[in-house]
């Protein structure tokens, strides 16, 4: 599959999570629902986890990157945007996310080398114009908590796959996404057991919350992420994630599709500007190769120091 249709189908798929994250919410604490359905993906890849591929995550070369690839990919960012969901909604959820392609920008420039260019900025601009003009509207309202957890949370994603772009390349897309089940469902076994320690976490035995655990596990954290690797890795860092974050235009159409939230004019508009602006950065993606493995492991070797 070639980079640009595996980011499309896991751009497909993305629109879905605020939807099923909100609907799951109903029935189990949010950590522990985080740190149940990264395990349950853990265990929906192993059957494609070779030996070779368990010695590079777990050994020491690479250790340190993946962990922070997964604790801060998979495993706090879980945690903050489940948590978050039980406060805002599903279409607030996906475009206040859409900040992140002003944290891609300025990371892939930095840490990556990635030129950032005038169109860029004027595309970011109009990104925070349309995440501000959502937020502005539910300052006074019980979305705000939510908005505001999630405004925080996208850099995490950005410092993880700007770590997964500078990892040899050798280290396939399947490699990747089980490093994140597997750091990320040990960063949620801490915090579901703090969550545990100071009360008993909300969990209802329910056939929906079966289905909810069952598609995150195997469709959100497998199969997306390993279609998002194997586009990330080839592509753009900065125009990839601008093309991701359309993905709230699906989440709205699937929210009213299945009738479960009214949209509002300001959602809408902020919509329109959030989606103007990432659509203007597509213009500008291009393919990229990885590094050789030797220029590729020197940043690796950088992160363990720095760990």
């Amino acid at each position: 599959m070639s980079p640009v249709v595996a980011l499309y189908v896991s751009w497909a798929l993305t629109g879905l999570w605020p939807v099923t994250s909100r609907a799951a919410s109903a029935y189990c604490d949010p950590l522990l629902f985080g740190f149940l359905h990264l395990a349950l993906g853990l265990l929906a890849i192993a059957p494609w986890m070779s030996l070779e591929r368990w010695r590079r995550i777990l050994g020491p070369e690479l250790r340190v990157p993946f962990m922070l690839l997964g604790g801060l990919g998979s495993g706090l960012t879980t945690a903050l945007l489940q948590t978050a969901m039980g406060y805002t909604t599903a279409a607030n959820g996906a475009i206040v996310c859409q900040v992140e392609v002003v944290y891609s920008a300025v990371l892939s420039a930095w840490l990556l080398g990635e030129r950032i260019t005038g169109r860029q900025i004027a595309a970011s601009l109009l990104v925070l114009a349309g995440t501000g003009l959502v937020l502005a509207k539910d300052l006074g309202s019980p979305h705000w908590k939510g908005d505001l957890i999630i405004l925080l949370t996208p850099w995490m994603y950005q410092v993880s796959h700007v770590t997964s772009k500078r990892l040899p390349p050798d280290v396939d897309a399947v490699t990747i996404t089980a490093a994140r089940q597997l750091w990320g469902a040990a960063v949620l076994a801490a915090c579901a057991g703090s969550s545990l320690l100071l009360g008993s976490p909300r969990f209802e035995p329910a056939w929906p919350l079966a289905g909810y655990l069952a598609f995150h596990a195997v469709i959100m954290n497998v199969v997306t992420c390993v279609l998002w690797y194997i586009a990330v890795r080839h592509l753009e860092l900065s125009k990839t994630t601008a093309v991701m974050l359309s993905y709230p235009a699906l989440t709205l159409v699937y929210c009213w599709l299945l009738g479960l939230e009214p949209i509002g004019a300001h959602q809408v508009a902020g919509l329109a500007l959030s989606m103007a602006g990432a659509l203007w950065l597509t213009l500008q993606m291009r393919v990229v190769q990885p590094a050789p493995v030797a220029a590729a492991a020197a940043p690796a070797s950088s992160l363990r120091h720095a760990g």
